[in-house]
């Protein structure tokens, strides 16, 4: 193979020769690893080759080190370490060779292939030499080329590796960061490779930071650079600085007064430019220096929160005394919007900023309302719309954090304001209106007159135009970006209702019918597909029906027609191109979720219309689409629990595609969305479920051995089990052996208890475990085959007593203690004298005590203390 020859070719821009020979590479790639890595790094370290043929070289080769996805990572890195020792040292050379390269694209992919086989190799204790040889590189080698991409590979080890394999090394490593980043060392590039690298190297200097000398040092080094004459580094610098913030918040009062004035006069700098196209690169410097202060908020709002829990981390008010001085510059730089700003994903110097008020209104709370309020009042109907739409965002930016009595007083004025801005020239402003409407609405609602309500809400009256409704009706025919503004604005309203959805009547019965019909027009305008708007306004329906009174009951059974009928239709939907089935599998899975909304909502009285659902969600499951899969099957699920036992009629026909569900375990979502079904299922049909269990369980079964699944979908699965076993009762008994032997093995999963994630995860797969404890028992129990559980009472105790023994140490959360008691009253409810015996006996005894006092101490809600007497009277 003339390996030059396919690189070439696989840039072509013809179809079927670029496929070709993508082949190729696939296929030497399987029949011999080695020897293509070998050629591939030939091909990189060649100074003759062409410059694009190098840089893929260099990139499918790290693509044969390492990979994207989750279960070919740990095959890729296997395979690299079982490759030939000598086969290895020849490609590490050429690589580390070309980081000297002249060649800018091919050094940088070098220092990408460099740093994807250090993480690999240095795990395994290989390649010791790497870290010193790149340190040398940096602050001994004449060459500026081996300099960059030196600091790169740096910085690429350090974004990915675990801190601890390099913890020996770290010194050298920050000793040549900070080498590069020196105002002595006169090359930029070199500069901004070693900025860079200090970014990704900052979570491995606790130590340095912790010694003052070192930590001044470092950020004396990182503030000059903030000085560089190149803003591209001068950037750089700055989200070092962000960083710093982040993880070594403590650290800072030393360097505050330096910090604020870099981080002001950036925020200056960026907001004085007399043209939006002025410098783009200025204005990055500016949202880092607000990224900044975001950050600080961030920090002293969680210091805040844990005040009570851990009062040893200081909160030191740096936004409180800072925020007279921040906040009107932020209020400059919100004037900074841009005349035809709708890229949803643009971020700008006045979205920052907004974004950044909002975080200080959080942290300085009722401080906020007088440095802002001048503002507002002074340009809030200015005839410039850019300082108009300003004084409005400013305004609903600082709507959360703020008493009730301090902002309460302005929220009427404000929505006068906000009613007219809604016809205002200006869209930007009409949009900014919008969203603090819905910000008012958000936080505020209670201060919201009668006569706004019917402003916002009144329909359209008799012999009246389109203009005598009121501005939420309005809103959804405006701008789309204006309509999911009020989209969310009624989303807000009706997420107040909450509470009051099983009462007869709720604030949102008057509004229904006109703004579901509102709702459902908005979903079908022909602009629809912009700013998220159809999305945003099935989304903000199926609130509205989640939330509806029971006297909308009609109304909403006159919807569900409405919904099925648009489900038929978009089948229909020509097709031809990828994004026409894009666009085809979003709708359908917005449609399956309003229907599943609206049949949990209905319940047994939506049973009429589910023959017609069932065959159109059957025809989605068609579709290769998980997203769409995920919505419909949830839609399932609210069918079986609607229509209870006559669901057996479709189980037939569902049973495949539940199946290929639950084997989805690529797209663990579908999976687990697939498990909480199989529950709804056997809830619904309960003994009749019993014929299709075989295979269940055994998918089930498969999952939880699978590695490569998701460790999320382990707990739903394990608590699935119990949904099963309290469906077939006695019949699951032949489950048994192999069931306990699973909830044996994942109750001795040990975690990390410093990792919060980790943590979370160990509290749910408890519980999960629980849960298929309290399901098995008590299926047992109806089923008369409580014998059944014996042989596993001991290892049930055993889980038991190991959850008391960590009670101080790692407390589990409520949701653990309340299912892990209810399983102590089913087994003695269960097993009965068996059990009461080996409860009195030494150290069950004991455990059992503790955990059931734990339960119902002050720190327990009041469902796991109920739960908790309850147990205790059971093995009184």
């Amino acid at each position: 193979m003339d390996i030059t020859q396919v690189l070439l070719s696989a840039q072509s821009p013809t179809i079927s020769i670029r496929n070709h020979a993508e082949q190729q590479i696939l296929q030497a790639e399987s029949a011999n690893t080695p020897l293509l890595m070998t050629m591939l790094c030939a091909e990189l370290a060649n100074e003759a080759k062409e410059p694009n043929v190098r840089q893929l070289a260099g990139v499918i080769l790290k693509n044969c080190v390492v990979g994207q996805a989750e279960n070919i990572v740990e095959e890729k890195r296997q395979r690299w370490l079982a490759t030939d020792p000598a086969a290895r040292n020849q490609i590490k050379a050429g690589i580390l060779q070309t980081l000297h390269s002249p060649v800018s694209t091919a050094r940088h992919t070098s220092a990408q292939v460099a740093a994807a086989i250090a993480i690999v190799e240095l795990p395994e204790n290989q390649w010791p030499e790497l870290i010193a040889g790149l340190v040398h590189n940096v602050t001994s080698s004449d060459n500026d080329h081996a300099k960059e991409s030196s600091l790169e590979t740096l910085g690429f080890i350090c974004e990915e590796i675990d801190p601890d394999h390099l913890k020996s090394q770290c010194n050298q490593i920050l000793t040549a960061v900070v080498s590069g980043m020196r105002q002595e060392q006169p090359n930029e590039a070199v500069r901004l490779a070693a900025t860079q690298a200090m970014l990704n190297a900052l979570d491995f200097v606790n130590a340095n930071f912790e010694n003052e000398q070192e930590r001044n040092y470092i950020m004396q080094t990182v503030c000059e650079t903030t000085q560089a004459a190149s803003l591209k580094l001068k950037k750089a610098a700055f989200e070092v600085i962000v960083r710093v913030a982040e993880l070594y918040y403590q650290k800072l009062p030393a360097y505050m007064q330096a910090l604020f004035s870099l981080t002001t006069a950036a925020i200056q700098a960026a907001t004085a430019a007399h043209s939006f196209e002025d410098d783009e690169l200025q204005d990055e410097l500016g949202r880092q220096a607000v990224e900044f202060w975001s950050t600080i908020c961030e920090e002293e709002l969680e210091l805040m929160e844990e005040a009570s829990t851990d009062p040893s981390r200081a909160c030191h008010n740096f936004v409180k005394g800072a925020a007279p001085h921040i906040v009107p510059l932020l209020l400059e730089a919100l004037c900074k919007q841009e005349e035809d700003q709708d890229d949803d994903d643009a971020w700008n110097m006045a979205m920052a900023a907004a974004t950044c008020l909002a975080k200080i209104a959080q942290t300085i709370e009722d401080d906020v309302v007088d440095i802002v309020m001048p503002f507002i009042q002074k340009y809030i109907a200015d005839p410039d719309w850019r300082r108009r739409e300003a004084a409005t965002l400013s305004f609903g930016s600082i709507l959360e954090g703020p008493s009730e009595a301090k902002i309460g007083p302005f929220i009427p004025l404000a929505m006068d304001v906000m009613i007219k801005h809604m016809s205002d020239p200006s869209v930007q402003v009409k949009d900014t209106a919008a969203w603090t409407i819905g910000r008012i609405c958000e936080h505020h609602i209670r201060s919201i007159t009668q006569e706004h309500w019917v402003a916002m809400t009144r329909p359209q009256q008799p012999n009246q135009g389109p203009e005598s409704r009121g501005v939420l009706l309005r809103g959804l025919e405006d701008d789309p970006r204006v309509a999911h503004n009020i989209c969310w604005a009624i989303h807000n309203l009706a997420e107040h209702c909450e509470e009051t959805k099983d009462h007869a009547t709720n604030p949102l019965s008057a509004l229904f019918v006109d703004l579901v019909r509102a709702l459902l027009a908005c979903t079908e305008r022909p602009d629809a597909g912009e700013a998220h708007l159809r999305m945003t306004a099935y989304e903000t329906l199926n609130t509205m029906l989640t939330n509806a009174a029971l006297d909308t009951r009609e109304h909403i059974k006159q919807i569900l027609p409405v919904i099925i009928d648009r489900l038929e239709k978009s089948f229909k939907m020509q097709i031809v191109s990828s994004d026409d089935k894009e666009a085809q599998a979003e709708l359908q899975g917005l449609l399956c979720g309003t229907l599943q909304v609206t049949v949990q909502k209905l319940d047994a009285e939506a049973t009429p219309w589910c023959d017609a659902m069932m065959a159109l969600f059957l025809q989605v499951f068609g579709a290769k689409n998980s997203t769409v899969h995920e919505e419909a099957l949830m839609a399932v699920g609210a069918v079986s629990t609607a229509t209870e036992a006559g669901f057996e009629k479709y189980m037939m026909h569902f049973r495949p595609f539940l199946s290929l569900g639950l084997s989805n375990y690529e797209e663990h979502q579908v999976c687990q969305v697939a498990v909480g079904v199989v529950g709804d299922i056997c809830r619904a049909l309960e003994a009749k479920v019993e014929p299709y269990c075989d295979e269940i369980v055994g998918l089930l079964l498969r999952d939880l051995q699978n590695p490569n699944l998701n460790r999320n979908v382990k707990p739903p699965i394990l608590s699935c089990f119990g949904d099963i076993a309290l469906a077939v009762g006695g019949g699951f008994e032949k489950y048994m052996q192999i069931t306990m032997d699973m909830l044996v093995q994942a109750s001795q999963t040990r975690v990390d208890a410093s990792n919060p994630d980790m943590l979370d995860y160990l509290n749910q797969l408890r519980e999960g475990i629980f849960e298929a404890y309290t399901g098995i028992l008590q299926g047992l129990r109806t089923g008369d085959k409580a014998a059944a559980f014996e042989p596993y009472v001991i290892k049930a105790l055993e889980f038991l007593g190991q959850l008391a023994t960590e009670l101080q140490t790692s407390p589990p959360s409520d949701e653990v203690m309340r299912a892990a008691v209810g399983v102590v009253g089913d087994l003695a409810c269960t097993l009965g004298v068996r059990f009461k015996v080996l409860a009195k006996q030494a150290p069950h005894k004991d455990y059992l005590k503790l955990l059931l006092k734990e339960a119902r101490s002050p720190n327990s809600s009041d469902s796991t203390k109920q739960v908790a007497m309850w147990a205790h009277q059971q093995i009184a």
